[in-house]
């Protein structure tokens, strides 16, 4: 009899120690993916709120919540952790006064959304054109520079809208905001400024790709590199894209440079720098691909590199410290154990355990990241290559498969998660993107969409394809119709349906033949 109740008490308690292990298990992939979905900020964030509760865990070399820069350990020699971080403590109501004297100082003047929004909104455009612009300003950082790409926000819609779009946000005040950087800021504002007043064609020429040439800012050195840049362009026996839509100029005069280095002078290279600063407007990319050098790449396949920016992500480890307080407290007998020596010893079991757990996800995000990027990397390579218009089809569930992961990891990566490559930063989920027809002909004459053979083109490679047609037969006398755009696809390798072509144009906001 007693034999069988201790069966019973044994086969309780290991049932009991599997439902816990199970839980364990359970608890640890929810704070994996709980952590996996978190952006760069709210990563940092979260690390910083965990150390605060957790004193197993040690933090350093990055920034962190309420520390800044500074490495966050420790001490532990013989204080009681466990009333320490089991109650409340004065640093609550010291971390309150100083949040409280940071908003008691706040930046009160207007910001620049509030600015170019207000002048948005009190101007006679379609709803479209409003909603695409306001997405822009959104898009703004401090300096008044694209956060995003411009392409991830126009994704789907025409070149042309897209520039439309644009100029109507750059032409607001300050001129010269929504643009890339401050050397096509200034080049947007000379354009501008062109069509009132005279500007110095030297200046015109200089902005648009060539600001290194005013490196160093001497009329003659800037004169003699202008003058043999032209001069090196009209020996060239085929000019490239930028040239064949711009002139080529006569040489220019040392005076013609003074008075374009002058007028240059006069322009802001930061025009937002007057207003206030919103820090809703602010993305920090998680992922970097960058171009491998020929001599370093040992894979021809593929030419980039995938790099994770830790930067802002602190180093985290075990405290030492504490792990030997643990194991002092948990090396005394438990019958000789105080209550208070019990409690400490379960806390500073149990925080070393959490710590463990939360060091591992964050570790599982960063690979998981990394793992993701680079297959994207490798199946989006076209893209990478020669930039938005060569967007492959690519689903979730194909990134998922090929990590041997679920595809709710995939989606939860993909949540907040921004990547920056030569052609801009894109948010993930850019890149997940629908097959216009899996049938697709193999003889690929002009396209280049999928580099030849049956691969799927992307719904985006097809409208920009169509964008471009129509562009092409813009001042014909008879307008191409949806069936002859659908003809001229099939020449060059795309099959795309007649009604499928119609439903394109209407979303790249390009009006039937007969309107046009």
């Amino acid at each position: 009899m007693q034999m069988g109740f201790s069966q019973r008490q044994n086969q309780n308690q290991n049932q009991r120690m599997a439902q816990t292990q199970t839980m364990r298990l359970n608890q640890r992939q929810i704070q994996s993916l709980r952590l996996l979905s978190l952006g760069t900020e709210e990563l940092v964030e979260e690390i910083g709120r965990f150390s605060e509760r957790n004193p197993a865990l040690e933090v350093e070399g990055a920034e962190s919540a309420g520390d800044v820069g500074v490495e966050k350990s420790h001490g532990f020699d013989g204080f009681s952790d466990y009333e320490k971080y089991s109650s409340s403590s004065g640093r609550d109501d010291e971390s309150d006064m100083f949040q409280a004297a940071l908003e008691s100082n706040a930046d009160d003047r207007e910001t620049l959304s509030e600015h170019l929004l207000h002048q948005l909104f009190s101007m006679d455009i379609s709803e479209e054109k409003r909603e695409y612009c306001r997405r822009l300003i959104e898009n703004l950082d401090g300096n008044g520079f694209h956060i995003l790409a411009v392409e991830s926000i126009f994704k789907g819609m025409s070149r042309a809208f897209m520039e439309k779009c644009l100029d109507i946000v750059q032409r607001l005040d300050p001129v010269g905001t929504c643009c890339a950087n401050y050397e096509e800021s200034l080049f947007v504002q000379a354009k501008i400024a062109s069509e009132e007043m005279r500007v110095p064609k030297a200046a015109l020429f200089i902005l648009n790709g060539r600001f290194e040439m005013l490196n160093p800012p001497q009329v003659q050195k800037i004169t003699r590199k202008v003058n043999r840049y032209i001069e090196s362009q009209r020996g060239l026996k085929f000019a490239n894209e930028s040239q064949k839509t711009e002139a080529l100029p006569n040489a220019f005069s040392e005076e013609d440079i003074a008075d374009a280095l002058t007028f240059i002078k006069s322009l802001d290279p930061f025009p937002a720098r007057n207003f206030g600063w919103s820090k809703a407007n602010f993305v920090t990319p998680d992922v970097r691909v960058e171009k491998i050098p020929v001599a370093e790449s040992d894979d021809g396949d593929v030419p980039f590199r995938v790099v994770i920016e830790k930067e802002r992500i602190p180093v985290l480890r075990l405290s030492e410290s504490y792990e030997r307080f643990s194991q002092k407290m948990n090396s005394i007998p438990e019958d000789e154990r105080s209550e208070k020596q019990k409690a400490e010893a379960n806390f500073s079991r149990d925080a070393i355990q959490s710590a463990r757990v939360f060091i591992d996800s964050v570790n599982f995000r960063e690979s998981t990241l990394a793992r993701a990027a680079s297959e994207i990397v490798k199946r989006q390579l076209p893209f990478f290559q020669n930039g938005p218009r060569f967007l492959s089809p690519l689903k979730q569930k194909d990134i998922a498969e090929a990590l041997g992961v679920d595809v709710s990891t995939i989606s939860r990566m993909a949540n907040e998660k921004f990547l920056s490559c030569d052609w801009g930063t894109f948010g993930f989920g850019y890149f997940f993107t629908n097959a216009v027809n899996d049938e697709t002909v193999r003889n690929q004459k002009t396209s280049g969409l999928s580099g030849g053979g049956s691969a799927p083109v992307s719904k985006e490679g097809v409208k920009f394809e169509i964008a471009k047609l129509l562009e092409e037969h813009r001042n014909d006398k008879k307008q191409l119709s949806d069936q002859k755009i659908s003809d001229i696809l099939m020449e060059r390798g795309i099959k795309v349906a007649r009604r499928t072509v119609a439903k394109y144009r209407l979303e790249l906001n390009i009006d039937s033949s007969y309107s046009r």
